[in-house]
């Protein structure tokens, strides 16, 4: 982001923050604020010591580092803001401002610059530290060990490793693919079943190879310069590309994609959709063999943060799981304190915020999401449910209807 773009951005989060009344509708649903219940822990409290910081009025300090950096970024004070007052916005441009304050963030934005930026390189050196693990003890580094923590190992495989054209006869359109880092560094396995389900529903499929991370950790961590350098290598990819639609297997990558982009460089990926927004939109056939099984079973549907906030998708995902057959059952929503790098940062409070969910899903047989972080961050804390990505339900669907539809074809013969 150039130097006038950031003034600019500045100018306009003073602007926008000195409009607000301060009715404090923003703090309702503010998980930090939730676990903690102290005002500059909150939106509207943020909202305050943002002014006056972007204004010049206050100085930086390690409290105001630690009140915006602790914000996890899920939006929903924006969506609850009456006057529609782009918060999250206004803490970008803070920690933009804070980003080198605080010296083990920015060893870490060191670090986070490095991966992102070279992502098979750095896919090559953690299948070297899952290895050598055993051998020195790379977990007592807090990145490293919050990795073991959550129980996540790396694969030996990344999805982008193998092929990037998948074909079907007679196809009915063409759509690609954002994978994201997660899902393509440390679940390739949904990668494949979005590609299968595309495929089964007669798209071809692309697989770009030049994708790289959106840019949300970096622009989190207030590195907009770098986050606006990964969106325009995307771009440069994405842009060239004949295709109905690009499809995300993670709403905070689709929400960067789609929205972010044009704030960092005037153009975004339009056509960019979530899983469910893409999926709702299609007939899925039906499979009758496990419906029995389905309608026994007492599932959550657990929406990820910047799914509800920013792309507006809630009630496509529980379609979606009420046309495979499911019995949804509704509980309070929340965020799963994963945030990112606030996992690494905070983990007590991100641990809180986990709880919180856990309680709430406590009755539950099986969770459903279409984040591949959220399932990440479930899965540390929710051992004793099965947790699930919705493209694997679409797809368990779409095989178990080509199954029935073999075993009535043999029937018939």
């Amino acid at each position: 982001m150039s130097s006038a773009g950031s003034r600019d951005a500045q100018r306009r989060s003073v602007t926008e923050l000195a409009s607000c009344v301060r009715c404090g509708s923003c703090k309702a649903h503010c998980p930090s604020y939730r676990q903690e219940g102290t005002e500059g822990m909150g939106a509207r409290g943020r909202a305050i010591l943002l002014k006056q910081f972007l204004e010049g009025s206050l100085e930086p300090s390690a409290l105001l580092d630690e009140r915006i950096f602790t914000c996890i970024l899920c939006g929903a004070c924006n969506k609850l803001c009456p006057l529609g007052i782009d918060v999250t916005g206004a803490v970008y441009e803070g920690r933009r401002r804070l980003s080198a304050f605080n010296r083990k963030r920015r060893l870490l934005g060191l670090g986070m610059r490095l991966a992102l930026k070279r992502p098979s390189l750095s896919f090559r050196v953690l299948q070297f530290i899952e290895g050598a693990n055993e051998v020195f003890p790379l977990h007592r580094i807090k990145p490293f060990g919050v990795l073991r923590q959550m129980g996540i190992t790396v694969p030996g495989f990344g999805l982008r490793d193998g092929e990037s054209l998948f074909r079907v006869p007679r196809p009915r359109g063409r759509v690609a693919v954002f994978a994201g880092c997660t899902a393509n560094f440390l679940s390739p396995h949904l990668g494949g079943a979005l590609i299968r389900s595309l495929n089964a529903l007669r798209y071809d499929v692309v697989l770009p190879k030049g994708e790289v991370c959106c840019g949300a950790p970096l622009m989190g961590l207030g590195l907009m310069d770098d986050a606006a350098e990964l969106a325009e290598r995307n771009m440069h990819v994405f842009r060239k590309l004949k295709v109905e639609a690009v499809v995300g297997l993670c709403p905070t990558c689709v929400h960067f994609i789609r929205n972010e982009y044009r704030k960092l460089g005037g153009e975004g990926i339009v056509h960019a959709l979530d899983v469910a927004q893409f999926f709702a939109g299609e007939r899925l056939p039906s499979d009758s063999d496990t419906q029995e099984r389905r309608i026994a079973s007492r599932i959550v549907y657990h929406d990820p943060c910047h799914a509800l906030n920013y792309l507006g998708v809630s009630v496509e995902p529980r379609q979606i799981l009420r046309e495979r057959g499911f019995t949804v059952s509704e509980t309070e929503r929340g965020c799963c304190g994963f945030g990112g790098s606030f996992r690494v940062l905070y983990p007590e409070l991100s641990g809180s915020i986990l709880e919180e969910r856990r309680e709430a899903y406590r009755s539950a047989d099986m969770i459903v999401t279409s984040c591949p972080n959220c399932i990440l961050q479930l899965r540390s804390g929710i051992r004793d449910k099965e947790v699930k990505h919705l493209v694997e339900i679409i797809e368990e669907g779409v095989k178990g209807s080509r199954h029935g539809r073999r075993k009535h074809d043999r029937k018939q013969g």
